[in-house]
């Protein structure tokens, strides 16, 4: 369709120009999802599943690092939690988008070991859902755990963004969305789930923001319509 905004009035000529500036003028990039870069991330571990009764807090971090093709993962958990592994896949798991086939190795603990990456996602975290990744599928049981912060590594020749490792489990389970699910004991003598095992699971959405460019483009359009405005004002006084 073909404007021509000459024939319009003043002030609807003015909006169609700065409605069409937004629109053609680049945003970059126009969204962000779960991680701003593709070097580094940390989620945060804010939701125990119903079983754990930790309900929702602060549980802790995963911190996501790429050197080239390789992710460093740090978990990092509250006071008083450790990392276990109870029957679940493994210690920890994650959902990739490059199809499985991961390395995952070099744990920063000897007493964990292992991992799995399918090709499909058929490792079920309980009331998460399914992954298609597990790391340490060897871990120490619930009674003889401490660590608390644990690194491992995960590489691939294809892997160029950390968000390649932070995707939505599916099917999805009732205990809501996670992007990443740790095996864990509160090992505390009070507070909610004290001495209980459970999955803890950090929630990432993929809910597109608005970048600070094309908040940038928007104001400056708002602008030019608030500028608009005041001069046809003026010439009505």
């Amino acid at each position: 369709m073909n404007i021509n905004l000459k024939r319009l009035r003043p002030g609807f000529a003015s909006i169609v120009a700065a409605v069409s500036l937004i629109g053609i003028l680049p945003a970059s990039p126009a969204s962000a999802d779960i991680c701003a870069s593709t070097t580094s991330c940390i989620l945060a571990l804010t939701q125990g599943n119903a079983g754990s009764q930790f309900g929702s807090g602060n549980f802790g971090t995963v911190d996501l690092e790429r050197a080239g093709s390789t992710v460093t993962v740090t978990i990092d958990l509250a006071n008083g939690f450790a990392l276990i592994g109870t029957g679940f896949p493994g210690t920890a798991g994650f959902a990739d988008s490059l199809g499985g086939g991961l390395t995952i190795g070099n744990f920063s603990s000897a007493a964990y070991s292992g991992g799995l990456s399918d090709a499909t996602n058929d490792l079920h975290w309980d009331g998460f859902g399914f992954s298609n990744d597990a790391a340490g599928t060897t871990a120490p049981s619930a009674g003889g755990a401490t660590v608390n912060v644990l690194s491992f590594t995960v590489s691939k020749g294809t892997l160029s963004d950390v968000e390649q490792l932070v995707n939505l489990f599916n099917p999805a389970g009732g205990d809501g969305p996670a992007v990443f699910v740790v095996d864990a004991i509160n090992n505390n003598t009070s507070g909610p789930g004290a001495g209980k095992t459970g999955l803890i699971s950090a929630v990432g959405t993929g809910t597109p923001v608005p970048e600070p460019a094309s908040l940038a483009i928007f104001g400056t359009a708002l602008a030019g319509l608030g500028f608009v405005g005041w001069v046809r004002r003026r010439r009505n006084v």
